[in-house]
């Protein structure tokens, strides 16, 4: 006697959501409201916020693009180590086009990420953590949200039992892209929202970063890499000490 097999129609939305990276980072998309919950923080500071801090448009080996982070915000503390880019940079803004031009690519490029539970619309569920980041004025705007809360006497919205939940609107792209920051005023526990969330919040965001922190003399090397001879090295030296 056949046993019967039961099957079941292909449910392609969740087959692709399978197959996708899963990214502990979300994007704003354009032009969008994203809703999510920030998550209390992993710190005895209290910081909301993971400063990130890298210089951009330099070349890897491979000859494709990578990023420096920046170490006055990620050199070991103890040493107080100076960062050769963010020396540079001064130098070059008092140089002639192109060596200006040089310090606007690499420029130090700062993002304030916050760790979130994000809602899947599509799915009608919070998914993350998810490490969202932020421009100094949208953190700012963030922040100004904690501030009038306090000063209200009123729950903060990354409170574990009956905090608020927060949405994001990102209008445009590139340099034109602005973002508007408002509370809900929907109160919802995380635990009811998403139960187990304490065994899946990130303690130490900043360690899943990948973040590139390189000495002075492996700095020099990228920079010798990216820039070669467009730069009078020797003057460059000279000047920084």
């Amino acid at each position: 006697m056949a046993l019967s097999r039961p099957t079941f129609k292909v449910n392609i939305a969740a087959n692709k959501k399978s197959c996708e990276k899963q990214s502990i980072f979300y994007d704003l998309k354009p032009d969008t409201t994203t809703l999510c919950r920030i998550l209390p923080p992993t710190n005895e500071d209290g910081l909301l916020f993971t400063l990130v801090a890298n210089h951009f448009k330099l070349t890897a080996p491979e000859g494709n693009g990578m990023a420096l982070s920046c170490l006055e915000q990620h050199g070991n503390p103890d040493i107080g180590e100076s960062c050769y880019l963010c020396n540079l940079v001064e130098i070059l803004k008092r140089g002639d086009k192109e060596e200006q031009a040089i310090a606007d690519a690499i420029y130090v490029a700062k993002r304030w990420y916050i760790q979130a539970l994000v809602f899947d619309k599509a799915n009608n569920e919070y998914i993350g953590p998810k490490l969202i980041g932020l421009s100094r004025t949208t953190a700012d705007a963030v922040q100004n949200i904690l501030v009038t809360q306090d000063d209200l006497d009123q729950d903060y919205f990354c409170d574990p039992d009956k905090g608020q939940s927060l949405s994001i609107r990102r209008n445009g792209s590139g340099i034109k892209t602005r973002y508007v920051v408002s509370v809900t005023g929907k109160q919802e526990s995380l635990d009811d929202i998403f139960p187990g969330w304490e065994g899946k919040i990130l303690e130490d965001p900043e360690s899943k970063m990948d973040l590139k922190v390189y000495d002075v003399n492996e700095q020099k090397k990228v920079l010798l890499r990216t820039f070669g001879d467009k730069l009078d090295w020797d003057s460059i030296q000279a000047k920084i000490g």
